[in-house]
């Protein structure tokens, strides 16, 4: 009887343990896996996705494939940040924030096929999705396709809220600008568009409004930034430059 006792013990003691570790890692979800070729070598891809994070503020560590030669995690103008997803919020690995790039080998990764992809959170552990070769284009939202008109939009960043750990509430001021939820093969409208929000560079989504409720965060050091498109998803600039605003903050323990 006694050993009955023990092993059942075990069990629910392997049974709590096995549905903690499910609880903390689907507080991760990976969503809309695409890569896309890069224009410049057949065997590096771009990959774009969406991470929703039901759970406490987690941070990207590594990402990694089996079927790729190499794998990185790519930050432009933001090395060493932290790439944190705040509670209950999202985060989109594209081209125009945070991403990842992969090498595969030659002739593995064809149209229309797949790729597994394995992303290492600090709290959620390993996450895993599968990449498809679409084929389709890389969405350009660099500076060399902007467009600029007369007079040009301006935008000032505030917190209507000092950021805590809690999270925080931003809101934009503009002039000259009105935000326009439309498709994405809308047609330019001179003045309208969206903004694009950036945390240390992942970028957390398209604003459709003048405020944005930011979940919470880990204690840190963080950046962020926005900038204005128009419907075509081009950025605005102006004859001071890109038509964005920053705030720099930290998040005590």
């Amino acid at each position: 009887m006694k050993r009955i006792l023990i092993l059942i013990s075990l069990l629910l003691i392997g049974s709590i343990a096995i549905f903690l570790t499910n609880q903390q890692t689907n507080s991760i979800s990976l969503l809309e896996g695409s890569a896309v070729k890069s224009p410049q070598n057949n065997q590096m891809f771009m990959v774009s996705l969406k991470i929703e994070n039901t759970g406490k503020p987690d941070r990207l560590i590594s990402a990694a494939s089996p079927s790729a030669h190499h794998v990185s995690i790519m930050n432009p103008g933001h090395k060493g940040s932290a790439i944190i997803i705040p509670k209950d919020g999202t985060g989109i690995l594209a081209m125009d924030g945070a991403h990842i790039m992969l090498m595969t080998k030659p002739g593995t990764f064809t149209q229309g096929t797949f790729i597994p992809l394995n992303l290492t959170f600090e709290n959620a552990g390993i996450v895993a999705i599968r990449l498809q070769n679409t084929g389709a284009a890389v969405m350009n939202h660099d500076m060399s396709n902007s467009v600029s008109e007369t007079p040009a939009p301006t935008l000032e960043l505030n917190w209507e809220d000092v950021p805590t750990k809690n999270g925080a509430k931003l809101r934009l001021e503009t002039n000259n600008f009105t935000f326009s939820r439309t498709d994405d093969d809308a047609a330019h409208v001179p003045n309208e568009g969206h903004a694009h929000l950036y945390l240390n560079g992942l970028k957390l989504g398209r604003l459709y409004s003048n405020t944005y409720q930011i979940g919470a965060l880990s204690p840190g050091n963080y950046t962020l930034s926005v900038s204005l498109n128009s419907n075509d998803h081009r950025p605005y600039v102006s004859d001071s430059g890109p038509v964005m605003g920053a705030l720099i903050f930290e998040i005590q323990d």
